[in-house]
């Protein structure tokens, strides 16, 4: 059996049987690999991030060893592995597989903005050869995206978004509308907040004046935004700056406008932080665009 030692499914997976087929990476945050495997026994523990796992043919005689009532693949089956989980799979005949690797950051962020969802409330639940045809229909569009052509790279960060739309709103907004955690800020609070960035993300935006703004002291606020967002104050300035720059870009405006425009000291910065949200430098985009 292969052990795996590491953080993460992918590198697990490559001191294995596995054999990876292609492996795009979207942002520091997002990637996908497609794999082919046979004959083998891995098992994953602790890792960073979630996966989510589509079967796209065989699989039939695969099998969740620690958790022997859930059956075997087959294609169209999906499995979630939330971050942290533990879980170990027996592998038969020859079967071939896409994953799709989430950071927890990024899904919580993506909870918050997309759906106003409090990060504390943001888990993923674990899933073993589940049916969901809505879910499948939008993992086969992004297989369908190219993965490697910079000119539809945005059209793959979009359907990967579908799919992490779905996953919110199937396993997590559900469980959300039980109330608010207590604790943390409220949603009045998150919302000044969100319009103050957008508002002055071309200013100097310092702990200080985010905190005034929602009446706290700067060390109670930085501690209350993360435990609300899962998110320092600082990610999320630059997260929102760099979708920003991103409108700006697509409607027309120069690099050197741009990231002035959005906070940007200079162009390499605004340049190193856009390509590790969108995996592309902002002159590869512009020239594409």
């Amino acid at each position: 059996m292969r052990k795996s030692n590491f953080t993460n499914v992918r590198d697990t997976l490559n001191e294995s049987k596995a054999v990876q087929q292609d492996f795009c990476v979207l942002n520091q945050d997002l990637s996908l690999a497609r794999w082919k495997n046979q004959q083998d026994r891995v098992k994953y523990h602790q890792v960073d991030h979630h996966t989510l796992s589509l079967y796209l043919s065989g699989g039939h005689n695969t099998r969740r060893l620690d958790l022997p009532t859930a059956g075997c693949g087959s294609p169209g089956k999906l499995c979630l592995m939330p971050a942290t989980q533990d879980s170990e799979w027996g592998v038969g005949e020859p079967q071939e597989f896409i994953h799709f690797y989430i950071s927890d950051a990024a899904l919580k962020f993506f909870a918050l903005e997309s759906f106003d969802i409090d990060s504390r409330l943001v888990s993923l639940p674990d899933l073993t050869f589940a049916d969901h045809p809505e879910l499948s229909r939008l993992c086969h569009s992004v297989i369908q995206s190219p993965w490697h052509d910079v000119s539809e790279r945005l059209q793959l960060q979009q359907a990967f978004y579908d799919v992490m739309g779905c996953l919110i709103q199937e396993f997590v907004g559900r469980r959300s509308v039980a109330g608010y955690p207590k604790g943390g800020l409220s949603r009045r609070q998150l919302k000044i907040i969100a319009d103050y960035v957008d508002v002055h993300a071309g200013q100097e935006l310092p702990l200080e004046c985010l905190a005034e703004a929602i009446g706290l002291s700067p060390f109670h606020f930085a501690r209350m935004f993360k435990q609300s967002t899962g998110l320092t104050p600082h990610q999320y300035v630059t997260k929102i700056r760099v979708r920003k720059a991103m409108g700006m870009l697509q409607e027309g405006s120069s690099q050197i406008e741009t990231a002035l425009a959005c906070g940007f000291s200079h162009q390499s910065h605004f340049a190193a932080h856009f390509k590790r949200e969108y995996g592309v430098t902002p002159a590869r985009l512009m020239r594409e665009l």
